[in-house]
């Protein structure tokens, strides 16, 4: 077991080296022979790990982390001083100041540094699987940056070292090892954000290094307060141990802030909108496997000691806000990337709301979001990218005639958005699931329950508006073109997109075993008793909840139907009208708002600093 841990760590680490040296040719094989071999390993550790796995590491690696965590602090103040920029300079000071202290105070690290349990094993299936079709697909995206080549051996070599960067991160339980890689995450979002260093790509990397050194900041409070407060080592371990003890609140309120800082909610959403003016590859990386999936993991990992908390109670309420507020800002949006980016945040939300709530099922309902958001939004990206090379568009109001002239690639975006909108795609379940558990939670919390249900029920509403304008306006034909001929998009992506279709298909039909065999028992690992998922009849029952089968059967077999009949049958002899326009022939604007949503934001973010700045005030008191 400990062999494959420490492959899945160092494997990366090692291709990250190699790729700034090798050939073209043999960097290809290297990727994909990696990506395979990553993701090989991550199944078999899954099926392996039954038991907490704890293992420690050489005390001089303490050192070497504590060196590590100093030199990346000083990089950092060297890009404040390079950049001119005050707030990335305060951060840095705030925080090597914290580590400073915390090293002279703390004792050694005596307890284990690494756990590996079944939320981590399935954290690894997530970052190695899509992560390595993100790689391969990248192969060929970068090949057509305009950059050096070694800019673009460069870019492929992050991409691996944030690998492993991310295995580190999910299994860290020692707080301080959980720290140097949270930060490390800052770094690559720094650099990739920033990869082709013209001005607003400069900006942007900025605002997203600052913005998430306050999650750094928050960690390192963390930690003081668990040491203030005589609860041992800094480790997950111990703040699950300590979940009744006077004070744990503290410790968890700044740990949630880091969570939510690193998954986007408002105010903290303008890093993460700030990406999509990296390479497509970036956007894929940073929204569906990898960077903004810590925010529910660490939710997840805290969970048993937040729920019913006020710390909870205060998680809840600005997730629901988040979800309501990214749906609104969205349906403002023309640029497919920023769409998706907006659905990030307000997904995240709903991921995050539903591990702080924290009963069985709830939990279920994050991790069928986090695997099911990850696969089709890491297709909806890469789709993106080919829209960008290929076709050369990137907002949506100019896709009105893609499904003539890439009908192969409007069909893919169109079943991307279907899964994550419409049953029997498994978001639509991790969806129903957490409607259905608000309900649950209604009974209990009346008023903030139904404030909760609200929120969601008008951010559902609102996305769903936006998915399906989307997906009308990538059906629409003109009726000049009514031959229907596939596109040559290139091999790779042709195959990768392929095969992430594939992958929504197989985890679609095959969502009953997905939910025995590897959502319940990473949620039984976390609440420590069995979730029951039995099937009865026509329906599904995970613990309480009821899933009926007939409507996902039903639409099982009517999808299809309705896409083929959208976009290949030909209509002859009719008048073409534009939809929403009541059959005028007339050109509209794709939003749905005529006015722009940007007023809205600077409310939205004070709205969202209240929030955080009442967590920090419900765990004082």
């Amino acid at each position: 077991m400990y062999s494959f841990i420490a492959g899945i760590f160092i494997l990366p680490v090692i291709v990250s080296g190699l790729l700034l040296f090798l050939p073209s040719k043999a960097a290809k094989i290297l990727v994909i022979f990696s990506a395979v071999v990553l993701s090989a390993i991550s199944v078999y550790l899954f099926i392996q790990v039954d038991q907490p796995f704890y293992f420690s590491v050489p005390h001089y690696i303490n050192e070497i982390v504590a060196g590590a965590d100093i030199l990346l602090l000083l990089y950092f103040g060297f890009v404040a001083i390079r950049k001119k920029s005050l707030l990335v300079g305060v951060m840095t000071v705030l925080q090597l100041g914290g580590l400073l202290y915390l090293l002279k105070i703390l004792p050694p690290a005596e307890s284990m540094q690494f756990m590996v349990d079944k939320l981590s094993a399935a954290m690894f299936m997530l970052i190695n699987i899509i992560s390595g079709i993100i790689a391969i697909y990248s192969l060929r995206y970068i090949e057509e940056e305009d950059c050096s080549s070694f800019r673009k051996k460069y870019f492929m070599s992050i991409m691996f070292w944030f690998i492993a960067v991310m295995n580190m991160i999910v299994s860290s339980d020692n707080l301080e090892y959980f720290f140097l890689f949270f930060e490390l995450t800052t770094l690559a979002s720094f650099l990739f954000i920033g990869f082709r260093k013209d001005q607003e790509s400069v900006g942007n990397a900025i605002t997203a290094l600052w913005m998430n050194q306050i999650g750094g900041l928050a960690i390192l409070v963390a930690i003081f307060f668990i040491h203030y407060n005589g609860y041992g080592e800094a480790t997950f371990s111990n703040l699950l141990t300590h979940g009744s003890a006077t004070g744990i609140l503290l410790p968890l309120a700044f740990m949630s802030i880091a969570a939510l800082i690193k998954g986007a909610q408002m105010p903290f959403s303008k890093w993460l909108l700030g990406a999509m003016v990296a390479p497509t590859p970036v956007s894929a990386l940073l929204h569906s496997s990898t960077m903004v999936k810590i925010a529910p993991f660490i939710i997840l990992r805290l969970s048993p000691v937040i729920k019913d908390t006020p710390v909870a109670t205060v998680i809840i309420a600005l997730t629901g806000f988040v979800f309501v507020a990214a749906a609104v800002v969205s349906l403002s949006q023309d640029n497919l990337k920023r769409i998706l980016a907006h659905s990030t945040i307000g997904l995240l939300a709903l991921m995050i709301m539903m591990a702080a709530i924290a009963t069985p099922v709830t939990i279920i309902a994050s991790l069928v979001l986090i695997l099911f958001h990850g696969i089709s939004k890491c297709m909806l990206f890469l789709n993106a990218g080919v829209l960008e090379r290929v076709f050369h568009l990137k907002q949506t109001s100019d896709m009105d005639k893609l499904g003539e002239v890439g009908p192969y690639t409007s069909l893919a975006v169109t079943i991307g958005f279907m899964s994550l909108l419409l049953p029997p795609f498994g978001a639509f379940v991790g969806k129903w699931l957490s409607y259905l558990t608000l309900g649950a939670f209604l009974q209990e919390q009346r008023v903030f329950g139904a404030l909760v249900i609200v929120f969601v029920a008008i951010g559902g509403a609102v996305f769903s508006l936006l998915y399906f304008k989307v997906m009308g306006t990538l059906i629409s034909r003109t009726g000049n073109n009514d031959h229907i001929e596939f596109e040559h998009t290139g091999k790779i992506y042709k195959t990768i997109i392929n095969l992430l279709m594939v992958m929504i298909v197989l985890c679609m039909v095959g969502l009953p075993y997905l939910l025995t065999h590897l959502f319940s028992p990473v949620a039984a690992d976390l609440v420590g008793s069995h979730i029951p998922i039995v099937t009865e009849g026509w329906n599904y029952y995970i613990g309480a909840m009821k899933l009926p089968m007939v409507p996902l059967l039903v639409a099982f077999f009517l999808l299809p139907v309705t896409i083929v009949a959208a976009m290949f049958v030909q209509f002859k002899k009719v008048d073409r009208a534009k939809e929403y326009m009541c059959g005028e022939k007339i050109n509209y604007s794709f939003s749905s708002f005529y006015f722009t949503t940007d007023k809205a934001a600077p409310y939205f973010s004070t709205v969202g600093i209240l929030f955080f700045i009442a967590l920090i005030a419900v765990a004082l008191i």
